[in-house]
């Protein structure tokens, strides 16, 4: 039984426990609001820095290339309109560097938003939303000293919280692109003969032919089809002589509208033609690793059917009969020798589902533990060649060969991969004029049906016979010259697609929207691996 002494002793006991349980519950309601708030502010962040990386991206790929601001504007629209809905959006200075930063809201927010376009994998926009996050209550709790620093300006009671979205883009929407940069004014696309011809299809408002130097259609022509929805001309420092040249050969460009091709006026409205534009650096798409063994033996196709797996090929794959077929199962092929590929006659092409599997008396080349079985659904495949020296034409097609190939997006959609033979500039090739190597050299009259891209961009190609087919998606190269009765036709349509590669914060995002330029398989996607 509990005296009277013990009772008055433990008399306060259940104030002092109701207090610290309203000290306790304070605590978890200062959790629950700050916590709750700064979760919600963050995807607030996460959103507007997503929204402006696809449109700063997509703007910062608009044609001609030459200014930033325009890009961060778009960029800047997209954070208010996410952030400060119904709020003025100030205006980004014309003369904006690749990054630009302002801050809002009396420094308690900042934004630092980046253009790429000189990413020697891939152009990117990248927007990074900041802001010092002001407690509510969490000074009851002691954290009254906390502070956060934006651009010199410090914001008591409060944390930074940042959120960062990169958008991949493409690499330049352009059919051809010529990226000789060493010799001012040096013509890049050099045609010689009236019978030459560029015919650029497809390629909507953007498309048409770059130079990082000049362009000069000599006695040839260049046509846009379908007349003036097919893209344009660019120079970065084009020379008097191209730009009095250029306009009279030029059928079709962006913004003629009088007809149908070939049935466009000539470029008399530009001045001046080529369109001025900025410099695009050297570019690097990834080499792929080649995935299967080495051959070493020359092979020659002299009639029949061939069937050729991945792998490194050092000798020389010829071809000369109108009857012989050599079929290529998808992977990664290399050729190493000095003359990598000469062909004259035949067909060269990859598989298709009707190969698969071969034939019994099938004669099979490189294929040890190749497996034929299931039959793959992407049937794609890339050719690098690399360059022995400057001078030999590694991959020369004359005669009446039939070239037909389907690209893969794993190897950025391109069918032909031209190794340098040097590291930029230069190219082991300083003493000539360009400087870069001459590997491929089309002459003949060769029926090209090519949907991937010609990547070299250290290579000088020549395309002098009267090819036909369906033509070549996009070229790159370090220069281009069409003679004789050369014929180009380049299928290049960028049409748009998009993705958001990182949310650095609370979260990863893919989005699907309009940015990178190359969705079909026709031309390379610059970054096609997923984040």
């Amino acid at each position: 039984m509990m005296t009277s002494y013990r009772r008055r002793k433990l008399a306060g006991q259940a104030v002092i426990i109701f207090v610290l349980s309203i000290m306790a519950m304070t605590g978890l309601l200062v959790i629950a609001v700050d916590g709750g708030s700064i979760y919600l502010d963050k995807r607030r962040l996460q959103n507007a820095a997503d929204a402006g990386a696809l449109a700063g991206g997509d703007a910062a790929e608009n044609l001609p290339l030459q200014t930033y601001y325009t890009a961060h504007q778009v960029a800047l629209n997209e954070i208010y309109h996410n952030l400060f809905p119904g709020t003025t959006v100030p205006t980004v200075p014309a003369g904006a560097a690749a990054t630009y930063t302002t801050t809002a809201f009396s420094g308690t927010y900042q934004f630092v938003l980046t253009a790429n376009v000189a990413n020697l994998a891939q152009d990117t926009y990248t927007a990074v939303v900041n802001h010092a996050y002001t407690f509510f209550a969490a000074q009851a709790l002691g954290f009254s000293s906390s502070t956060c620093t934006l651009a010199g300006t410090t914001t008591t009671n409060a944390i930074c919280l940042q959120s960062r979205a990169r958008a991949l883009t493409a690499t330049y929407p352009f059919a051809l692109i010529l990226l000789d940069d060493q010799n001012t004014q040096y013509e890049n696309l050099q045609m010689s003969g009236s019978n030459g011809k560029l015919i650029l299809h497809d390629g909507g408002t953007k498309g048409g032919a770059f130079s990082n130097e000049s362009m000069t259609a000599g006695n040839g022509s260049i046509y846009f089809n379908p007349c003036g929805q097919s893209g344009d001309l660019w120079a970065v420092n084009e020379s008097l002589g191209g730009t009095a040249n250029i306009p009279t050969h030029t059928w079709g460009y962006q913004g003629d509208s009088l007809g149908t091709y070939p049935l466009c006026t000539i470029a008399t409205l530009h001045t001046p033609y080529p369109k001025p534009t900025v410099h695009i650096p050297f570019p690097s798409y990834p080499e792929p690793a080649v995935t299967g063994p080495t051959y070493t033996l020359p092979l020659t196709a002299s009639g029949g059917t061939y069937y050729l797996c991945p792998g490194t090929y050092s000798g020389t794959l010829s071809e000369s009969s109108g009857g012989s077929t050599v079929i290529m199962y998808p992977g990664v092929y290399r050729f190493t020798a000095p003359i990598a590929m000469s062909l004259s006659g035949g067909t060269l092409k990859n598989a298709t589902a009707f190969d698969y599997p071969p034939p019994g008396a099938a004669v099979l080349i490189n294929c040890t533990g190749y497996s034929f079985s299931p039959v793959p659904t992407d049937l794609g495949l890339i050719i690098e060649m690399h360059p022995p020296d400057c001078t030999t034409n590694g991959f020369k097609v004359s005669g009446t060969s039939n070239l037909n190939f389907r690209p893969s997006p794993k190897y950025n959609n391109i069918s032909f991969y031209i190794e340098t033979a040097g590291p930029y500039p230069g190219f082991g090739c300083s003493s000539s004029i360009p400087a870069g190597t001459h590997e491929v050299n089309f002459t003949g009259q060769a029926n090209l049906n090519i949907y991937g891209a010609f990547y070299g961009p250290g290579d000088n190609m020549f395309f002098c016979g009267n090819g036909a087919g369906y033509g070549v998606g996009q070229i790159v190269a370090w220069t281009m010259q069409i003679c004789g009765n050369g014929t180009i036709d380049e299928h290049y349509n960028p049409v748009p697609t998009s993705r958001i590669s990182e949310g650095w914060s609370s979260k990863r995002v893919t989005v699907s929207l309009r940015l990178t330029r190359s969705s079909n398989n026709r031309n390379p996607q610059w970054g096609t691996t997923a984040p």
